[in-house]
C-alpha cells in the first residue's frame, strides 16, 4: 500500500443530495493515543482535512462556473423570438403611370414568429436537466476528491506508524550491539559478529531516515488536495487497529440503486428524454403571424394588412435529430446496466477483501504477534547472556517487524476498502456504535459528514 511492500489506495463522500457529505463512512476511530507528545504537535483531524479539501480543492474550484454556464444556458433557451418590422415600397421608379414617386404604395408591418410544439418550455426542461447532470458531476467530483483525501490521510496515518517500528528497530539494533560488543569484550563473540550488529544498527537508522522521508511525502500529498506545496501540520491524529464491525452484504446491497454513478444515469436519461421530446417538437413547423397597414398615394387612403405564413411540411425536417435522440436514450439504458453490473460485482470484490483483511489483522494482532515478541524478547535477553546466536536474534527481530508490517498492511486495506465500499454505493455503512469510540462517546452518523469514526474521538483498539 504506502509501505514499500504495495500500493494500491484508489480514489474514490460526497453528499448525494444538497448539504449532505457522505465521504467514505465508518472506516476507523481516530485518537490521539500512541503519537508522542502531540499536544506539542500540529495535529490535523480528518474532519478538518475533509473541511480544507471541500473549501480550497483546485479539482472542485470549476463547478461553480459549470453551474452559472448551465443557468445561462437555461436564460438562454426561454428566449422567445423577436417580432420583425417590414417595410415595403410598391409602384415607385417605374416607367410611365409609374415613374417617379407619384403611384408610390408603402405597407408597414409587424409580424411575431409563433413557435409550434412547446418548444420554448422544452428547451427550458433541457437546460434545466443539463443543470441536473452538472450538479451530478460536481457530487461525483467531491466524491473522489473526498475519499482521496480520506486515502492520503490514511497513507500518512500509515507511514507514522511505519515510521513508529523503524524507531522501535534502531532501538533493538543498539542494544544487540551493546550485547555483542561486551560479548566481544570479553571473547565470546566474534569480530564479525560485531561488524554485523554494527552494520545491522546503521540500517536501521537508514530505514529510519527513509520511512520520515515517506512520511514528509505522504503529508505533501495529502496538502495538495487543497492546494498547499506543503503541509502545515505535523501528525493526523489516527488509529489504524480500530476496526468497525462489517455491515451485512444485504444491506450493502440495499444501497446499489443510491450509488450516485447510477443516480447520474437516471438524471441523464431524463436529459435525453427531454432532448427527444424537443427534437420531436423541433419537427413541427412554426407559423408567422403579421399586421401592418398600406397606404394608396393615388387616392390617398389606408388599408390594414394581414399577413399568415408557415413552411409546408412536405418533409420531415428533424427526422434524423429525432432517431438519434431515440437510439442515445436506448444506449443509456444499456450503459446503465452494464455500470449497475460492473458496480455490484466490484461490491462483492471489496466486501470480501475487507473481511479477509479484517480477519488477518485480528490473527496477527491476537496469535502471531504476541507469540513473536515474547519469543524476540526472550532471545534477545538469552543472546546478552550467551545462550543463542546473533542470527538467531536478528531472525526473531525480522519475524516481529514482518508481522507489525502486515498487520499495519491489513488494517490499511480494511479501510481503504471501507472507503470504496461507502464510495460506491454514496452511504455510509456501518451506522452508530460505542465500541470503537469509548462507551457514552458514539458519534452521531448523521453528522455533518457522516463520519462516525473519522472525527478524531477517542477510540478502543478492537483487536487488543
Amino acid at each position: 500500500m504506502f509501505v514499500a511492500i504495495r500500493h494500491h489506495l484508489q480514489s474514490a463522500v460526497l453528499p448525494t443530495r444538497a448539504g449532505l457529505v457522505v465521504v467514505c463512512g465508518v472506516l476507523m476511530s481516530w485518537s490521539v493515543s500512541g503519537l508522542a507528545a502531540e499536544d506539542e504537535r500540529s495535529v490535523l483531524a480528518l474532519s478538518e482535512a475533509l473541511a480544507r479539501v471541500l473549501q480550497s480543492s483546485p479539482e472542485l474550484a470549476v463547478f461553480p462556473y459549470e453551474i452559472r454556464a448551465a443557468e445561462a444556458r437555461i436564460l438562454q433557451a426561454g428566449v422567445r423570438p423577436n417580432p420583425t418590422v417590414s417595410a415595403e415600397v410598391e409602384n415607385v421608379l417605374g416607367s410611365g403611370e409609374a415613374s417617379g414617386i407619384g403611384a408610390m404604395e408603402t405597407t408597414l408591418a409587424l409580424s411575431q414568429v409563433i413557435e409550434m410544439g412547446d418548444k420554448r418550455n422544452l428547451r427550458q426542461d433541457v437546460g434545466g436537466w443539463q443543470r441536473q447532470v452538472a450538479e451530478r458531476d460536481y457530487e461525483l467530483a467531491r466524491l473522489d476528491v473526498l475519499a482521496d483525501a480520506a486515502s492520503r490521510y490514511l497513507e500518512v496515518a500509515q507511514a507514522q506508524r511505519l515510521l513508529d517500528f523503524a524507531k522501535q528497530a534502531v532501538e533493538w539494533t543498539v542494544s544487540a550491539q551493546a550485547a555483542a560488543k561486551r560479548r566481544f569484550d570479553v571473547g565470546s563473540a566474534s569480530r564479525a559478529e560485531l561488524g554485523r550488529a554494527r552494520t545491522d544498527a546503521m540500517q536501521a537508522a537508514l530505514a529510519v531516515s527513509n520511512m520520515e522521508v515517506r512520511l514528509a511525502n505522504a503529508k505533501r500529498r495529502l496538502a495538495s488536495l487543497w492546494g498547499q506545496a506543503e503541509a502545515d501540520y505535523e501528525v493526523v491524529s489516527a488509529e489504524l487497529f480500530s476496526l468497525a464491525e462489517i455491515p451485512d452484504f444485504a444491506r450493502i446491497e440495499e444501497q446499489l440503486d443510491k450509488a450516485p454513478q447510477l443516480q447520474r444515469f437516471i438524471t441523464q436519461s431524463r436529459l435525453q428524454q427531454a432532448q427527444l421530446e424537443l427534437a420531436i417538437a423541433n419537427g413541427r413547423q412554426d407559423i408567422e403571424l403579421g399586421a401592418g397597414f398600406t397606404h394608396m398615394r393615388d387616392t390617398n387612403d389606408v388599408g390594414m394588412v394581414l399577413q399568415f405564413s408557415m413552411p409546408l411540411g412536405i418533409n420531415d425536417q428533424n427526422k434524423g435529430n429525432i432517431q438519434a435522440a431515440r437510439e442515445e436514450l436506448a444506449k443509456l439504458d444499456l450503459e446503465q446496466e452494464a455500470t449497475r453490473i460492473r458496480i455490484f460485482a466490484e461490491l462483492q470484490n471489496v466486501f470480501a477483501q475487507m473481511k479477509q483483511s479484517r480477519d488477518q489483522v485480528a490473527i496477527l494482532r491476537n496469535e502471531i504477534l504476541p507469540e513473536a515478541r515474547e519469543t524476540l524478547e526472550l532471545i534477545q535477553k538469552g543472546y546478552a547472556l550467551g545462550r543463542f546466536s546473533y542470527l538467531e536474534l536478528v531472525q526473531a527481530r525480522q519475524q516481529v517487524l514482518a508481522v507489525e508490517n502486515d498487520a499495519v498492511l491489513a488494517a490499511t486495506d480494511f479501510h481503504q476498502t471501507l472507503i470504496t465500499l461507502e464510495a460506491l454505493t454514496g452511504q455510509p455503512l456501518t451506522g452508530r456504535r460505542q465500541a470503537f469510540t469509548g462507551v457514552g462517546n458514539a458519534i452521531d452518523a448523521s453528522t455533518e459528514y457522516r463520519l462516525p469514526y473519522l472525527n478524531g474521538s477517542k477510540a478502543v483498539e478492537q483487536t487488543r
